[in-house]
């Protein structure tokens, strides 16, 4: 297990989590710290793909697009929480004073959840009302990033080839042409700016657009999922992965981490791809996550015993509980 240290900016803490276990300790800062920019990278990431939290930051950080990072929670889910308005509305002002206090004025965040929540909590309120939140696709395609062609053949080459008697799209020997459905995030519909970003980031030759797709698109199940619906969630996975089959894709690729997620386990017509993995060359083993993330970063009160050490609060449901997050 490798551990991974971050200087949490919002949070006022220094944050250690090995990979894969998740295995996490929190320590107080020694005071406040100040970042113009920050990179948000969002609980999915994080849970999902440490150490792509780390290579993107140490990338952003060395363009000096970000001066710091903040791995905490956007907000969202506290929604689906008892009481969830209320709690939500408490966390986002608190975050925002956080913001404020940091002197932050730009954002670049990893998800287009984040980036919706993110903007709608920070125009409210008027400490923060002209923070920029940026979608991470965009600022790698200014930063000139490209997903290379043959890095993203490989990968789907390598994939079929082991997953050829599960794959629908394997079925019977069949060898598909190495092309990628692109699959567009819920919360995306409204700017588009994730779907325009992936779109710039993958080799077009490599990228296909299925029926639903932009400000037509349709969800990977995640909502009906988060509402106990776990038949429909799988019918709407399906769907999608069908979806790839009929536009001419072998696989999907997604701007979301938590789609990739749930089309990788709730679907098994194509393999699916979020393009870091494909940018950064790194597979994230989706079948070996856990299906319900462990890390939920807030903000959170001291030790009890006066010590350095600070609890962190990670909202896995309890056993039994059937809710999901809305990815």
């Amino acid at each position: 297990m490798e551990d991974y240290v971050f200087e949490d900016v919002l949070a006022g803490s220094t944050v250690t989590c090995g990979f894969p276990g998740l295995d996490t300790r929190v320590a107080a800062a020694d005071g406040p710290r100040r970042a113009r920019t920050l990179f948000f990278p969002g609980c999915s990431l994080i849970n999902y793909a440490l150490p792509l939290v780390k290579a993107v930051y140490d990338l952003l950080a060395q363009a000096e697009r970000v001066e710091g990072i903040s791995l905490l929670c956007c907000g969202k889910i506290l929604s689906f929480e008892p009481d969830g308005k209320a709690v939500r509305a408490a966390f986002e002002d608190e975050l925002c004073a956080h913001v404020a206090a940091a002197g932050v004025e730009r954002i670049v965040a990893a998800c287009p959840n984040c980036v919706a929540a993110l903007r709608g909590a920070l125009a409210e309120d008027e400490r923060t009302a002209g923070v920029e939140v940026v979608p991470l696709p965009l600022e790698l395609e200014a930063l000139g990033y490209r997903v290379d062609a043959e890095v993203a053949k490989r990968l789907l080459a390598a994939e079929l080839e082991a997953g050829a008697g599960f794959y629908e799209v394997c079925a019977e020997g069949a060898r598909p042409p190495l092309r990628f459905s692109v699959h567009d995030s819920c919360p995306d519909r409204a700017t588009g700016e994730f779907a325009d970003g992936l779109r710039a980031l993958m080799p077009a030759e490599l990228a296909v657009e299925p029926a639903h797709a932009r400000r037509s698109s349709q969800c990977c199940g995640s909502l009906v999922r988060a509402a106990g619906h776990a038949d429909k969630a799988l019918e709407q996975s399906q769907a999608r992965g069908a979806e790839a089959v009929a536009a001419g894709g072998s696989a999907i690729v997604a701007a979301c981490v938590s789609c990739s997620f749930l089309l990788s386990v709730s679907q098994w017509r194509v393999p699916v791809f979020h393009y870091l993995e494909l940018l950064f060359d790194w597979r994230i083993d989706w079948r070996a996550a856990d299906a319900y993330m462990k890390l939920r970063f807030l903000f959170d009160e001291p030790a009890a015993d006066g010590g350095e050490a600070r609890p962190f609060k990670g909202l896995a449901p309890e056993p039994g509980d059937d809710r999901e997050e809305a990815r």
